[in-house]
């Protein structure tokens, strides 16, 4: 396994983490300490872990598991720009969402998220490019 996916991996892995206890958090909330808290937490939570959890584990599982296109060496692959980008864009539109998405009161949130829903577009459209010319027939024999 190389660094590329490993990196995905174990982000994804963060993100479990993070969205486990966010969302442990605001189970304890709702049960015991009934503290106003705002309701996009739990929009962060659904985001941290379906983006940040499920996708990124996908992702970086993929980039491992398909076979690379002929010809091209193990190595190469983990220098992937397109792999990259993904994995970059996708963080920090997941991050900027993270971090905007409670203040809707503040000037300029709706602008930040937006910002964050195109980066995260954009990364899975980086994904998309990327895996495509991995997902082919078997030679046949």
């Amino acid at each position: 396994m190389l660094s590329l996916h490993r990196l995905f991996i174990k982000t994804a892995v963060v993100y479990l983490m993070l969205g486990s206890g966010l969302g442990g958090f605001l189970l304890l909330n709702k049960g015991w300490f009934q503290i106003g808290v705002p309701h996009e937490l739990i929009t962060i939570h659904n985001h941290i872990i379906s983006v940040g959890f499920i996708l990124m584990m996908i992702m970086g599982v993929a980039y491992w598991m398909f076979p690379r296109p002929a010809g091209v060496p193990l190595q190469k692959t983990a220098r992937e720009p397109l792999a990259w980008a993904n994995y970059f864009l996708l963080n920090v539109g997941l991050i900027l969402r993270i971090v905007s998405e409670p203040f809707p009161q503040r000037p300029g949130t709706g602008k930040l998220l937006g910002l964050s829903a195109l980066l995260q577009m954009l990364g899975l459209a980086a994904f998309v490019l990327g895996i495509w010319k991995r997902v082919r027939f078997p030679l046949s024999k």
